[in-house]
């Protein structure tokens, strides 16, 4: 099986990193795993997307994720835009950074009568307490772990530390665990 996610954010919030995190932690638990950004201008504030795939087998294809079986959204704007959802996949996942309830998002996002889960966590509240700075990521990782149950929680937040060594590391997988155990769905 082959799992695909599409990261959406904003440049300077980590959504590129977000897909690193993840393809190096579905390696870790010993899946296949490959990543890739896809953006225009390189500056801060501008459209970010990055892809992730997530296989028990090699992995053959090295175009962008369009059907993805999983969405996040760590920009809490973009989690109202109902382009994010485009192409999401009947009995897929969307995650967002979000302080509306799920059910209220899936409205918002002309979800209803779909068979998709809609998960959200103030992720932009805990980076701040966590990290002392609004950078999302790893909250919304953490939450993705807890929903889809493919990666585990621990992985996510190993991926963290190995890529910030020290205080920064253990304050990223502090927001890993958080946004594990703050996230809501429906």
């Amino acid at each position: 099986m082959i799992y695909e996610v599409r990261i959406h954010g904003r440049g300077g919030q980590g959504a590129v990193l977000a897909g690193r995190l993840l393809g190096e932690a579905a390696m870790n638990t010993g899946f296949y795993a490959q990543s890739f950004p896809e953006f225009g201008a390189e500056r801060s504030g501008a459209p970010v997307t990055a892809y992730t795939r997530v296989a028990d087998e090699p992995i053959e294809s090295r175009s962008p994720v369009r059907y993805p079986h999983f969405v996040l959204s760590i920009d809490m704007y973009l989690s109202v835009d109902r382009q994010i959802v485009s192409g999401l996949r009947d009995g897929g996942i969307i995650v967002v950074n979000s302080t509306v309830q799920p059910d209220k998002v899936r409205d918002v996002l002309g979800l209803s009568g779909r068979d998709v889960k809609v998960a959200a966590v103030d992720a932009t509240r805990i980076a701040l307490e966590a990290l002392g700075r609004n950078n999302p990521n790893t909250t919304v990782l953490g939450a993705f772990a807890a929903v889809s149950k493919i990666i585990p929680v621990d992985s996510i937040a190993d991926a963290a530390r190995r890529w910030f060594p020290g205080k920064v590391g253990e304050a990223n997988a502090d927001a890993v665990a958080r946004g594990a155990r703050e996230v809501t769905v429906v």
